[in-house]
């Protein structure tokens, strides 16, 4: 478990050496696109299983762990300044803006908006979401946060982020980093979702309704296409030989 608290020959002419490094520098180092997902655009928003949310050029699916149950509801854009979010349930304090809450056990499936496009997970922000308002009731790791991603070939891995207890005021959001061999693996799909954790510090998933958490601060970075470099690389090389040939 990774937790951050509170990872040849010749070229000829300088021109075209010059030509030669450029176009190295470019399909090596294109830039990577970074989206964060704040949910700051979505509050009051609820959702059914089956639903979608999209910001930031990527697409976030909220299901029910029974796929059959289209339509109940999983979560929704809570404001963090309100004390009173939750009903008869505890909702984490001090987020100054919106989040997403994601109750009774669903998972968040998240894709690019690109079809096709890879992308890696970096960083977030999270809580765990008590199913019971009484703060004295849970160990002192009250949940865990798993996200795995899917490769293009078919193949997947996860991590696990342990999520705290409630401090006096309540539960409280923590700032998380995925562990750098997670984070720079290319994902075409990724799901999060909870767990909930026993004072034995057993976790269990999709058993109990109450693998609950927020979720704010996605850091996700869409992963450039090989190709995409490369044309842009061809451009530029044509547009210093068609300099060139105006000089001459």
């Amino acid at each position: 478990m990774i937790r951050k608290s509170h990872v040849a020959a010749p070229l000829g002419s300088t021109l075209t050496k010059f030509i030669g490094a450029t176009l190295g520098a470019v399909a090596i180092a294109a830039p990577a696109q970074a989206g964060v997902i704040g949910f700051e655009t979505g509050y009051g928003m609820a959702f059914g299983s089956g639903e979608t949310y999209s910001e930031a050029g990527f697409n976030l699916l909220f299901e029910a762990f029974d796929s059959s149950a289209v339509g109940t509801a999983v979560g929704s854009i809570l404001d963090g300044t309100d004390p009173t979010a939750c009903v008869d349930m505890a909702c984490p304090v001090g987020n100054e803006g919106q989040y997403y809450g994601a109750f009774n056990d669903s998972i968040i499936w998240i894709n690019s908006g690109t079809a096709g496009q890879r992308f890696n997970v970096k960083s977030f922000d999270a809580s765990f979401i008590g199913a019971d308002p009484n703060l004295a009731s849970y160990p002192i790791y009250a949940g865990l946060l798993r996200i795995q991603g899917w490769l293009a070939d078919g193949s997947s891995t996860y991590t696990d982020f342990l999520l705290d207890r409630p401090g006096q005021t309540g539960f409280d959001f923590g700032s998380y980093l995925a562990p750098s061999a997670f984070s720079s693996l290319d994902f075409v799909q990724v799901a999060m979702f909870g767990f909930t954790c026993n004072a034995a510090g057993s976790c269990n998933a999709f058993t109990t309704n109450r693998g609950q958490f927020a979720l704010d601060n996605l850091e996700l970075t869409a992963v450039p296409e090989p190709a995409s470099a490369l044309i842009f690389g061809l451009g530029l090389a044509g547009l210093i030989a068609g300099a060139r040939r105006r000089k001459a």
